[in-house]
């Protein structure tokens, strides 16, 4: 059987292949994504959170629902509406009780969230520009570090500039 002058099993091969590369700029979109949103984390939020953390002695969960609960004041306070108003304050009691009951308890983050905060972070940001209206773009920022302070796995020691040693009974004589 002939289809388009062409023998079908090699129809077939072109059908595979241009599946295969549709799959693939699928998957390369993603991963340049994954890649953004890894360089983004590993640059601009994540030593800052890890500092923070060391110097608190807070784990990174109790970090993220600290932002969080910062955010949600922070809308709370910006909010200009009656429903608004009840609507954040009920967010802001809610990431109150979760900071305090589950402080250390895991959190998760979406990749896709986080693009979303940055997307929105950047659109106020040129909003700011363009209008000197710099208001509500700490929100994204308190949003941001909440959700990379989830990603973190663990917290590093803290770097000792020199290292105290204790002198031992052995050591004296």
């Amino acid at each position: 059987m002939v289809i388009f002058d062409k023998p079908v099993s090699s129809v077939r091969v072109l059908a595979h292949q241009t599946v295969a590369t549709l799959r693939g700029v699928r998957y390369d979109a993603a991963m340049s994504f994954a890649s953004i949103d890894h360089w983004i984390g590993r640059t601009l939020f994540v030593p800052l959170i890890v500092k923070l953390c060391q110097t608190t002695r807070q784990s990174q969960f109790a970090i993220s629902r600290t932002f969080w609960f910062l955010a949600a004041v922070d809308g709370f306070y910006y909010a200009e509406t009656m429903f608004s108003s009840v609507l954040w304050g009920a967010v802001s009691l809610l990431m109150m009780v979760t900071a305090v009951t589950r402080a250390d308890s895991p959190t998760r983050s979406m990749m896709w969230f986080r693009l979303i905060a940055i997307a929105a972070l950047m659109i106020d940001v040129v909003i700011g520009i363009g209008t000197s209206a710099w208001f509500g773009i700490e929100f994204w920022v308190l949003v941001l570090i909440a959700e990379y302070a989830s990603t973190i796995a663990t917290i590093p020691p803290i770097k000792t500039k020199t290292s105290i040693t204790i002198p031992t009974a052995q050591s004296r004589r």
